[in-house]
């Protein structure tokens, strides 16, 4: 089984493995068929119907002589772990990253599934040095003693200014065009969503996963990997506009953030002081402008 330093502690979130995973932990039942969506597992029910139920399970990503456990959807694994790496500051761009491997666990005997993460040897010993400290910066953990938001935004990229211009008319788009691209929520209820867009509407990447911060790195990694130039991305999160989420958008150059709930107030300090654009409650017909930075109108 996993030791105890080894279980994520909140929803979604990373921590670094110590405990190596005993020889042959304790059999478990065979699991239920599966739905044709990867992220989702059929399930009987008291009353003896059967639903659709989301599935969290673990990915241990490897990189180098480190390695990081998450629980997650399985489903977008690739894009997961190097979104992830992106928006931690722990590599620069997709291409930092030649080649990968996965490795299938087996939960029947607790085993995580597994993907090896092989860097471009010019960026090894800066990758190796900065995934030992992923795991200060978290929701669980505060923000280690920062107080001054200049301090968390200190690695990351200047945004354009007042870039892309918007109106309300298409932040609403946004949102409903958000809403048609959420099958897995659509089938269990129970995921959260993060899709980017261009200006125009174009999608630019997207993911589902139990962990908001998951789906939020599902979507940076597909849109990077796919070469696509964040500058004048807009973020649509299905969660609460927290400072994790958004210093994640920020440090990938995402200047727009649009969320269906609330902000928080360090959220606002971040986006006021790098100058980006934070609306919340993102419903039908209204939202909250939080930070406009210059790009909203009408």
């Amino acid at each position: 089984m996993y030791g105890a330093g080894d279980i994520p502690t909140r929803n979604g979130g990373n921590v670094a493995v110590s405990t190596p995973m005993a020889s042959e932990p304790p059999h478990l039942p065979a699991p239920h068929p599966r739905s044709e969506h990867e992220g989702s597992a059929r399930r009987e029910l008291t009353g003896g119907e059967e639903d659709f139920l989301i599935r969290e399970e673990p990915l241990l990503i490897k990189v180098e002589d480190q390695q990081v456990l998450t629980m997650r959807t399985p489903g977008d694994d690739l894009h997961l772990a190097v979104g992830f790496l992106l928006s931690e500051g722990v590599i620069q761009r997709a291409e930092d990253i030649e080649d990968h491997r996965f490795t299938a666990g087996d939960p029947r005997r607790l085993r995580a599934d597994t993907i090896e993460l092989h860097p471009a040897t010019s960026s090894r010993a800066t990758i190796r040095g900065r995934l030992t400290r992923t795991h200060e910066i978290r929701s669980s953990c505060g923000i280690c003693g920062l107080t001054d938001p200049d301090d968390l935004l200190e690695s990351t990229p200047p945004l354009l200014p007042g870039m892309p211009k918007l109106t309300a008319t298409q932040i609403e788009s946004f949102h409903r065009d958000f809403e048609t691209r959420q099958p897995l929520f659509t089938q269990t209820g129970a995921c959260h969503g993060a899709v980017l867009f261009d200006a125009g509407g174009a999608l630019l990447g997207a993911g589902e996963d139990v962990g908001r911060h998951n789906a939020l790195d599902k979507a940076l990694g597909a849109a990077s990997m796919a070469g696509h130039d964040l500058q004048q991305a807009i973020a649509v999160l299905s969660g609460r506009a927290g400072y994790d989420l958004t210093i994640k958008c920020l440090r990938m150059g995402v200047p727009v953030i649009l969320s269906v709930s609330a902000a928080s107030a360090l959220s606002h300090d971040l986006c006021s002081a790098a100058g980006g654009t934070l609306v919340g409650f993102l419903r039908k017909g209204r939202m909250k402008i939080y930070c406009d930075g210059g790009r909203i109108s009408g």
